[in-house]
């Protein structure tokens, strides 16, 4: 229990808080399809955590951060999936009144949900650095090295998972209100201009901003 100090932690948060593509695909998907939708989304990204944990414990993100071509590579799939759901969004934007005149609030399945959010943080390579460049620092000095990332890892999905689900729950909130067909359409504005933003950082992601 040496690693799990206050600045691990307070670390922890601080990367957790910061906006980034799994905040802005966990909202896009809750307000698209509700509360269990953006759950299923805090899932999907929690599982891509245990992926790169089990890849940090085995020293595979070395790989990204040595590897100029599987940085670029990664972050190249990274973007071009993000941009992607910005013009999803962007296009729902345009027909929104009618579709939900006509058919109602739009029904997602949880599994595109947890899709979402895992391939959003599988093509994010700050997510790979992350485990890579943080969780090594908070080894106790001494201690197996396997089962000291293990505990990190563990601690780090939980600050995670905790925030975004209260993320999904303060969305859930107001998603009564956001739902209505004229304030739907320019939060899938905004969703999608944040999303295609945040696809041109990831393209535009150096090695030291990662």
């Amino acid at each position: 229990m040496d690693a799990l100090t206050w600045p691990f932690v307070v670390t922890c948060l601080a990367v957790v808080i910061a906006p980034g593509p799994s905040l802005a695909v966990i909202i896009d998907q809750s307000l698209r399809a509700g509360r269990v939708a953006g759950l299923a989304t805090v899932l999907g990204n929690t599982s891509g955590l245990v992926f790169w944990a089990f890849a940090s414990a085995f020293g595979l993100t070395a790989l990204v951060r040595t590897s100029e071509i599987a940085f670029v590579v990664l972050k190249v799939v990274g973007a071009i999936y993000l941009v992607w759901l910005g013009v999803q969004a962007l296009l729902r934007s345009r027909r929104r009144r009618e579709e939900e005149a006509a058919a109602g609030p739009v029904q997602r399945g949880l599994l595109a949900s947890y899709r979402a959010g895992l391939l959003a943080n599988l093509a994010n390579p700050k997510a790979a650095v992350l485990y890579l460049a943080l969780l090594p620092q908070f080894l106790p000095v001494g201690g197996t090295v396997f089962a000291g990332t293990a505990l990190l890892a563990g601690a780090q999905m939980l600050i995670s998972t905790s925030w975004y689900t209260l993320v999904v729950l303060a969305v859930g909130a107001v998603r009564r209100f956001l739902a209505r067909p004229g304030v739907r359409a320019r939060v899938d504005q905004l969703s999608g201009l944040v999303l295609v933003g945040m696809g041109v950082r990831m393209v535009t992601l150096g090695r030291t901003a990662a």
